[in-house]
């Protein structure tokens, strides 16, 4: 019995939490959000760009945030010129064809950034983390430079507000603009040594090439000519010996051999007057022993068997 009354009101407790965390309003298993200023690295120093962001957020529908910073530091850049007033660009955590701005301005005097802007139904709720907006500034001072979250205001789908903790911005280094321009100015200086010192690279290595291509061709003539020279000597070596086994051929009677033998040599070395002379001897026609003997002559002018062959060829005339 003991047993029973102890399941029972077990059994009631629970449904008595279940009854007050579905019907008390308001009160939901969400964790503490966060909104804070992200800056976006920037090539110029004479710029800032902060992403205002949420982070941590569960079923967020709505959204009201106001910030302020020092105008005579900042001055916001207009994000749509083609609206009246200054505006801010709205980020992507809200989709831009299921939300409605609700406010989107500017105070240039005062410094004063309102936005505010919800979905509409049936978009479902985001959660996560993403960015609200994006907002563009230009530097006038020398700095410190800060952003203040004023107000930021997170509203649930059923219209709960959103526990929420704000973080603002404040860049403690103050910015010298003049050290920025002489910083500016000694990167044109680094950026033009570095050009001069490429070109000079440049240069340095064409000269080289072309020192390097002229030894290439000088050496590839020297091997060339060296080449040739050998195969001269080559050449007229082979020559030599053409006409040395011509004349063994001629005295063993062999003319024909001879004669194949003596012109190999003269096409090898067109200027072994021995080679004329045998091939002139065993020459079967009158015309090719003329040319053949006067050749001889006109290598060796007083060769005496090249003179009386070319004699009695006259005669026989």
């Amino acid at each position: 019995m003991n047993k029973v009354l102890l399941r029972l009101k077990v059994s009631l407790f629970i449904l008595t939490l279940l009854a007050i965390l579905v019907l008390t309003p308001g009160i939901h298993a969400q964790e503490q959000a966060r909104v804070y200023l992200q800056p976006i690295p920037l090539q110029d120093p004479r710029q800032l760009v902060l992403n205002l962001m949420v982070a941590d957020v569960v079923d967020l529908y709505g959204v009201d945030v106001q910030l302020r910073y020092d105008p005579s530091q900042l001055r916001v850049e207009d994000a749509n010129p083609r609206l009246e007033g200054i505006q801010i660009a709205p980020g992507l955590l809200l989709a831009a064809d299921e939300r409605f701005i609700v406010t989107n301005r500017v105070d240039l005097s005062t410094g004063l950034i309102s936005f505010a802007a919800t979905l509409l139904g049936p978009a479902p709720p985001v959660s996560g983390e993403g960015v609200l907006a994006t907002i563009a500034f230009q530097l006038l001072g020398h700095g410190p430079y800060s952003v203040e979250i004023v107000r930021a205001q997170l509203v649930s789908s059923d219209l709960t507000t959103i526990p929420v903790v704000s973080e603002s911005l404040v860049l403690s280094a103050p910015l010298d603009v003049s050290s920025v321009e002489r910083r500016d100015a000694a990167l044109w200086g680094w950026w033009l040594l570095g050009i001069g010192g490429v070109l000079l690279i440049l240069v340095a290595f064409a000269i080289v090439y072309q020192r390097r291509r002229a030894a290439i061709f000088k050496g590839a003539v020297v091997v060339h000519n060296s080449g040739t020279l050998m195969a001269e000597k080559s050449a007229i070596e082979m020559a030599r010996l053409l006409a040395e086994q011509g004349r063994r051929a001629m005295q063993q009677g062999s003319l024909e051999l001879a004669h194949e033998l003596f012109s190999r040599a003269v096409e090898r070395d067109p200027a072994n007057s021995e080679a004329w002379l045998g091939k002139g001897l065993v020459a079967q026609q009158i015309s090719e022993k003329r040319i053949c003997f006067q050749r001889v002559l006109a290598l060796d002018p007083h060769n005496p068997v090249a003179q009386a062959e070319l004699q009695q060829l006259e005669r026989g005339n």
